[in-house]
């Protein structure tokens, strides 16, 4: 029961922001689409391309990847591979997403944690992209957020898997 709660209580935590910066994610999507196509009509009707395009289509790619990945795990829309998995008992299979979530947690972990370490880095070096001079922390501080919200999912859908385990 214990158990439940706690997915309960980690799920009203981490569902909102993952919610919110899916949405802002998905508004950054339709920037760059919209760049993507200025830049392309400019320079193939115009030969006026958009100075520093590729670095900013670089750049909000960050937003678009790292911002979607929380609202996607509280979907359940990671890709898995289940073939063999779902020919097993269901307790067994909630064990194996169990293992496959408290893994993915560390991995998201350390990812969020180089990227801080990065992000410091880069900030102190004042390094800055070659042809609009764009600073680049602020955009390894987007993945260190976006991965800080797909790691409080993934501890939520951990609870709820071992929720599901333990369930008699």
């Amino acid at each position: 029961m214990w158990l439940k709660k706690t997915v309960d209580l980690i799920e009203r935590i981490a569902h909102p922001p993952s919610r919110v910066i899916n949405y802002v994610g998905f508004g950054f999507l339709l920037a760059l689409m919209l760049l993507v196509v200025v830049h392309v009509v400019g320079r193939y009707f115009f030969n006026l391309p958009v100075p520093g395009a590729v670095e900013l289509i670089q750049f909000l790619m960050t937003f678009v990847v790292f911002w979607g990945f929380g609202y996607c795990a509280v979907q359940r829309g990671n890709v898995s591979v289940d073939l063999l998995v779902t020919r097993l008992p269901r307790r067994i299979q909630s064990i194996i997403d169990a293992l496959t979530c408290f893994l993915s947690t560390g991995i998201v972990s350390l990812i969020a944690l180089q990227g801080a370490v990065q992000a410091k880095s880069l900030w102190h070096s004042g390094h800055v992209s070659g042809v609009l001079h764009i600073p680049h922390f602020p955009f390894l501080i987007v993945l260190v957020i976006g991965c800080a919200v797909f790691d409080l999912v993934l501890v939520a859908n951990f609870f709820e898997s071992m929720h599901g385990a333990l369930k008699k």
